[in-house]
């Protein structure tokens, strides 16, 4: 059930006048961010609009070795509140359906579509990336970023709804080379990923490892960020929170570098 508040700060929602696109719906939906009404993680709250490593750039960078283009039809699957799908339509004016299973999520997605005046090219709908409420061959890209649960009912279903000749553009969590692998984000390696997708008939155009990126313009960014908004921060979370925050991403940096898990992309094409 949707808190009734929550509904009300959405729709008390404004864009700021003379702000850059992004920037602007960042600032926007800062206090509900903050708030927890999209989750709790300390990633979360301090990523803000894109909810992955890397934010915008990553975003920016994957579109470009997708070829994401003007004609094409996208599906941003696990879109939380429509970051990276705001940003390749207002990028390429391509269309972009998002889903996502948290109910808040697409709300505020939906009514950013809205205030933005791009509802003609973005949509939210609630689903599971597991049983997509879309019918076969729908999209020419096939999108998710840092989402990705390592069943292989999802890459079919991902399959399913894309066109022969569409793209399939991922980055994801892999299984490091000290990592045991138990939960469904790090059980799969690069390698693994690769194998799947070639069993299902794609070309893998691109591959890379992101880890060493990741930790730099990831954690890093993050870390300094707490520093650069404390004020804010600890106005909303507190002294304790700050300390926390800090202390996880410093804790995942470290997972990293010793090789529990790692982030990767791959872009490939659906054979005809």
């Amino acid at each position: 059930m949707v808190e009734k508040d929550f509904l009300k700060i959405i729709a008390d929602w404004r864009l700021p006048k003379g702000e850059p696109l992004l920037r602007g719906v960042e600032k926007m939906i800062r206090p509900a961010l903050l708030r927890g009404y999209f989750g709790s993680s300390y990633t979360r709250l301090a990523s803000g609009l894109q909810y992955h490593l890397g934010g915008e750039l990553d975003t920016a960078e994957l579109a470009v070795l997708a070829n994401v283009a003007a004609s094409d039809r996208v599906l941003d699957i696990c879109c939380f509140i429509g970051g990276p799908a705001l940003q390749l339509v207002n990028a390429f004016q391509c269309r972009v359906s998002g889903i996502d299973i948290a109910e808040n999520s697409i709300l505020a997605a939906n009514r950013i579509a809205r205030l933005t005046r791009l509802s003609r090219l973005l949509d939210f709908i609630i689903g599971d990336a597991e049983n997509l409420p879309f019918k076969d061959e729908r999209f020419t890209v096939v999108w998710n970023q840092a989402s990705l649960a390592h069943k292989e009912s999802w890459l079919r279903e991902f399959d399913r709804v894309l066109i022969p000749g569409g793209r399939f553009a991922l980055t994801f969590q892999f299984r490091g080379m000290n990592s045991k692998g138990k939960d469904s984000f790090s059980s799969w390696t690069i390698q693994d990923v690769v194998a799947l997708l070639e069993r299902l008939g794609y070309n893998v155009e691109h591959v890379e490892d992101l880890t060493v990126r990741d930790i730099e313009i990831g954690w890093k960014a993050l870390d300094q960020k707490l520093l650069s908004q404390r004020r804010e921060f600890v106005e909303l979370l507190g002294e304790e929170w700050i300390t926390n925050a800090h202390n996880n991403f410093i804790n995942e940096i470290e997972k990293m570098k010793n090789g529990l898990w790692g982030n990767a992309r791959i872009v490939a094409t659906k054979k005809r």
